[in-house]
């Protein structure tokens, strides 16, 4: 019986999911509704130009946080990312077997290191092509 009323439960949040909010308008179920305060902004997105000449592009193209980032900072930490990731890969899968008697999550959310370090190397080189 608490199976049937638990899938009762989800099928019908489901479904809402579905449902407009107009559909809920003048029931106890709507929701308040807010005010938009108007502004002479665009609604046109500004788009950075990445186009680039060289061997590599621009620092702008890192994002805010690592384009400020030194090149062998980002070396370093993408060696540490790429070690922690492989040891992780090499306990859980070349020494055990994986079950679900022994699977440790610390080890597999590890092994997501790996192509982060990657991701991270990238960012080095091209800071170092920046000459940062």
């Amino acid at each position: 019986m608490k199976l049937f009323a638990f899938l009762l439960v989800v099928l019908i949040g489901a479904a809402s999911a579905f449902v407009s909010p107009s559909a809920f308008k003048g029931s106890a179920l709507a929701a308040p509704r807010a005010t938009r305060a108007t502004s002479k902004v665009s609604a046109t997105p500004v788009m950075l130009d990445t186009y680039w000449e060289g061997k590599a592009p621009p620092s702008e193209v890192l994002g805010p946080a690592l384009a400020k980032a030194p090149s062998a900072g980002l070396g370093v930490v993408s060696l540490a990312a790429f070690a922690a990731g492989t040891y992780c890969i090499h306990e859980t899968n070349i020494l055990h077997t994986v079950s679900p008697d022994n699977i440790q999550p610390l080890y597999v959310a590890g092994a997501l290191l790996v192509p982060i370090s990657w991701g991270l190397h990238v960012a080095s080189w091209i800071q170092k092509q920046n000459g940062k």
